[in-house]
């Protein structure tokens, strides 16, 4: 038990200090597996405190980490339906959420070296082969007709395959960014710091404007859930993007 626990530690938590915090739980017995489940927590919102093992792994980290929240939000989003929340350009109104999301995103894009652009194009051909291959398949299917109505076990089996390959593909992509932070020049704290900033503005307006049409219609633990998922994120992102500054560029 204390191996998985030293693993929801940041890496670099883990690196430097792994070894002592599996030591200390394993000799601190269950009583101590809460309490260091909720300091790992606590870790992942303080990047300032996290030991420079190697040159920009803070960056690559949290930007790993940006990628990784931001997958679980639009799956759940596709999921439950985007309700009072769009991205169209006919509708900006419901869609001004997005505009700071998208500019923390263009902040913390890292850039590519010259010389490690064949490394970066094999990295990203390798990491993201499968799940294109996956997405063209029921493309293919899907323009065969084949999910044109579907019934029983059939059908079950065409969504799962659905979410499957969502899943699949979210969870490739955050590997992509971890990888391809090796051979790219990361953001740096400060960009990183408004980015973060930015993304959490967005976040709480989702959050807001579900409110808002969830007050003015009805409550239901679906919107209730993913509410609370839009200001939870919010949250984090904006304490986590504070706790940045600290951090010299």
């Amino acid at each position: 038990m204390s191996t998985a626990l030293v693993r929801l530690y940041p890496p670099a938590i883990r690196e430097r200090w792994g070894s002592a915090i599996a030591e200390e739980v394993g000799r601190a017995g269950p009583r101590s597996w809460l309490n260091s489940a909720i300091g790992a927590g606590r870790l992942w919102l303080h990047p300032g405190d996290w030991p420079e093992t190697t040159e920009g792994e803070t960056s690559r980290v949290v930007a790993t980490a940006l990628v990784a929240v931001s997958v679980v939000l639009t799956l759940w989003l596709r999921a439950a339906g985007v309700g009072s929340l769009s991205a169209t350009v006919d509708r900006p109104a419901s869609s001004a959420w997005l505009v700071p999301i998208l500019a923390g995103f263009a902040l913390a894009t890292p850039l590519p070296r010259r010389s490690g652009l064949g490394r970066l194009v094999t990295i990203v051909i390798r990491t993201l082969a499968a799940p294109a291959l996956s997405f063209g398949f029921l493309c293919l299917l899907a323009n065969l007709g084949a999910f044109d109505h579907p019934a029983g076990v059939t059908r079950v089996l065409f969504v799962g395959c659905y979410w499957a390959t969502l899943f699949f593909g979210g969870i490739r992509i955050c590997v992509l960014v971890a990888r391809a932070g090796r051979v790219v020049v990361m953001p740096s704290a400060h960009r990183l710091h408004i980015a973060l900033l930015l993304v959490a503005t967005g976040l709480a307006f989702a959050a807001a404007q579900s409110l808002a049409l969830a007050l003015r219609t009805s409550f239901d633990l679906g919107s209730v859930m993913l509410i609370c998922a839009l200001a939870t994120s919010a949250a984090a992102l904006l304490v986590t993007g504070l706790d940045l500054r600290r951090r010299r560029p």
